[in-house]
């Protein structure tokens, strides 16, 4: 079996540089013959300790302090001169571009516009509707299914009728514009939504249906002048003419009698003629 004759020194001879100075460098962590030992190994090796490094600073230091006065200007000067030289080439060749798109933007100007609007006058035909009963005799008034469907059937009539006058106020003062067309079209549109209810049977009493055909007079009298208006305006005359006026002109007795006057009225019935 043979010995081992490695000595505690050669085993410094094994290891790195690195390592031989973290034995320098934490001296309170290893006995001080370790550190001794790592210490005469990096002097074997000629290697620099950290006090040779900062004799070596001292060194160069020493070197500059040396230096003949007339030289020691010589560096900064230079470094002075490239820095100024580069400033003239950066303001004369560096010119920022201007922001593209950036364009001031006027402040938008508030203008009040006139709303246009045909009312839907819902309150209105809802008072209008409630005076109905009383313009039937007592007898009818109690027969609750016939003046349900009355009542229905009326609070349309009053509705499409409120619409109609209104836009026919507007022609008369000549207050209309480019929506007048669609208004024509709403209004004629419930119109014939409730001539075409109006021609079926619903089993009403007598002056429940008296007043219901009065109804349906109307009804096609304003369907008819709202065509002839339509058309009117869209040939750039004005929407109200003789042959408008003379389609409208019994509507005034009907709707009067209608509200509960007690004046007769004369007229050709449309529903009738047709």
């Amino acid at each position: 079996m043979s010995s081992d004759s490695t000595t505690p020194l050669d085993l410094f001879t094994q290891k790195t540089d690195t390592e031989l100075h973290y034995y320098l460098e934490n001296p309170d962590l290893y006995h001080a013959d370790v550190v001794a030992a790592a210490q005469q190994e990096l002097h074997r090796r000629e290697a620099a300790t950290r006090p040779h490094l900062i004799e070596s600073e001292d060194f160069a230091t020493d070197d500059y302090d040396n230096e003949p006065v007339e030289r020691r200007w010589l560096a900064p000067a230079i470094g002075a001169a490239l820095l100024a030289v580069g400033c003239v080439l950066y303001s004369q060749f560096h010119k920022p571009s201007p922001a593209l798109g950036v364009v001031p933007k006027a402040p938008t100007e508030l203008q009040s516009v006139e709303l246009n609007v045909l009312p839907t006058f819902e309150v209105e035909t809802a008072a209008q509707v409630k005076t109905e009963p009383s313009l039937l005799p007592a007898k009818e008034r109690t027969d609750k299914k016939p003046l349900g469907k009355y009542l229905i059937l009326a609070g349309r009539f009053w509705k499409a009728e409120k619409q109609a006058e209104f836009l026919a106020d507007q022609v008369a003062i000549a207050k209309i514009d480019s929506t007048f067309p669609g208004k024509a079209s709403l209004v004629y549109d419930q119109w014939r939504e409730l001539t075409r209810v109006l021609v079926y049977n619903h089993n009403l009493r007598p002056v429940m249906q008296q007043r219901i055909n009065m109804m349906h007079d109307v009804a096609n009298r304003r369907m008819q002048s709202l065509q002839q208006m339509r058309e009117n305006y869209s040939l750039g005359r004005p929407p109200m003419n003789s042959e408008v006026l003379k389609t409208l002109a019994p509507v005034e007795d009907m709707l009067y009698e209608l509200r509960g006057g007690k004046q007769p009225t004369h007229h050709i019935d449309l529903t009738v003629a047709r």
